[in-house]
């Protein structure tokens, strides 16, 4: 089977970010199938081709660990919510299928064609292709478009963009031989605005394969220079992921503030990027609080800095409550999950994989993490070790990219 997976946003493992396709991709070649991502060279994290590469104008073909990647050249842009990033995505939409198209492509024809969004101009980039090739169209749904722009309150519920988007999705979720969902209850929201059949639903969460026993030796370079003399018995609460208005780390920094005395025992570490890194940090520092910001690394590095926490913090804005309805499947819940590493949960989810697995406990805003942080200091080292054991064991179950990567070539098959 030839498969071509357009995401723009798709990472290769070398870059420090979300490698969802990279690790399916990886396993459904070992299945005796032929893949290529394509992705863009610019998104709002930043580049996602090598700096040697970065300003040539033409796409980059490159295979990393045995996938090939297919980079189409953006223009750069300032802003998470810019008109820059708005012409740089409808520039992949319209590049990707120029360099794809049967007239112009030097990569052959495929059997099967994945349109993926974040955003849906990427998958509806997917969705003409196949259309040009006469073979299967996969939508695969991350985001909920419009509804999570308008949930972020990035965009009012009466803009024309709202109502593009929304029509884009619908063409996308009808045309589709199959919709990918991450989360488990996604399908709810399409068969109820659209009344799609059950049937045309498969859900392939986030997984992981991180390497609990790291022996990465970069303590000292990663954490250790960060820390304040004698604080070896502070608990060192551990974020990693984007730093932006969807991962309500403000919300975080301003409770932590207003209970510093309460919070004496405990320090927080953020890793990760975004459009908010530049004023959380100034935040920190005006404040005089006992957080740390740190720059992402790449997955071969991140089980080092899980094996230095004594809990992980997973939370996400409060603002969007709708969204969570339908469950969530973040790549750093499945990493955390088998990291060995208790797990602290904040806000109100549908299926809330943390209270699913017994791996921790979830909080419903954080305002309560003071609480939750002294019940965590309260507990044995024999309960900390149980959630531990409870979250590797559901990451074998339900995280591991072969058993995922099986399940989705069962059913790519039966397409073809």
């Amino acid at each position: 089977m030839k498969l071509w997976w357009i995401n723009q946003h798709a990472r290769p493992p070398i870059f420090a970010g979300g490698t969802r396709h990279f690790n399916l991709a990886k396993r459904l070649c070992s299945l005796q199938n032929d893949i290529m991502i394509v992705n863009g060279t610019f998104d709002h994290l930043g580049n996602i081709v090598l700096p040697e590469e970065q300003f040539s104008g033409n796409s980059i073909f490159r295979t990393y660990d045995g996938v090939p990647f297919l980079s189409i050249s953006l223009p750069q842009y300032s802003g998470n919510a810019s008109l820059g990033r708005v012409r740089n995505m409808y520039s992949f939409y319209l590049k990707t299928i120029k360099v794809l198209s049967p007239n112009e492509s030097k990569y052959g024809k495929p059997d099967i064609i994945i349109g993926s969004t974040v955003h849906p101009w990427a998958a509806y980039a997917g969705y003409k292709l196949s259309q040009m090739y006469n073979v299967p169209f996969v939508y695969e749904v991350r985001d909920l478009w419009p509804l999570t722009l308008i949930e972020l309150g990035r965009i009012k519920k009466w803009n024309p963009l709202v109502f593009y988007f929304d029509k884009i999705d619908r063409i996308l979720s009808r045309k589709a031989s199959l919709i990918i969902t991450t989360a488990p209850l996604m399908k709810k929201y399409y068969i109820e605005r659209w009344k799609l059949p059950e049937e045309k639903f498969l859900w392939i969460t986030n997984g992981t394969n991180i390497d609990v026993n790291s022996t990465n030796d970069s303590r000292d370079i990663i954490i250790s220079s960060e820390r304040k003399e004698g604080s070896d018995h502070l608990f060192r609460i551990v974020y990693t992921g984007a730093l932006g208005q969807a991962n309500g780390i403000s919300e975080i920094l301003e409770t932590i503030q207003a209970n510093k005395e309460k919070l004496k025992k405990f320090e927080f570490h953020f890793w990760g990027d975004g459009p908010l890194k530049e004023s959380l940090s100034r935040y920190i520092k005006d404040n005089n609080l006992p957080c740390f910001i740190h720059h992402p690394v790449p997955k071969s590095q991140i089980g080092t800095v899980f094996n230095q926490a004594d809990l992980l913090l997973f939370n996400l804005s409060s603002s969007s409550t709708t969204i969570f309805q339908y469950g969530i499947s973040p790549n750093k819940l499945a990493d955390y999950h088998a990291s060995g590493k208790p797990i602290l949960s904040i806000g109100q989810y549908a299926r809330n994989p943390v209270l699913e697995s017994g791996a921790g406990f979830a909080i419903p805003s954080a305002q309560n993490l003071p609480e939750a942080l002294l019940k965590f200091q309260d507990l044995s080292t024999e309960e900390r070790n149980r959630m531990s054991e409870k979250g590797l064991k559901y990451a074998q179950e339900y995280y591991d990219w072969e058993k995922l990567a099986e399940k989705l070539n069962t059913q790519l098959k039966k397409l073809v």
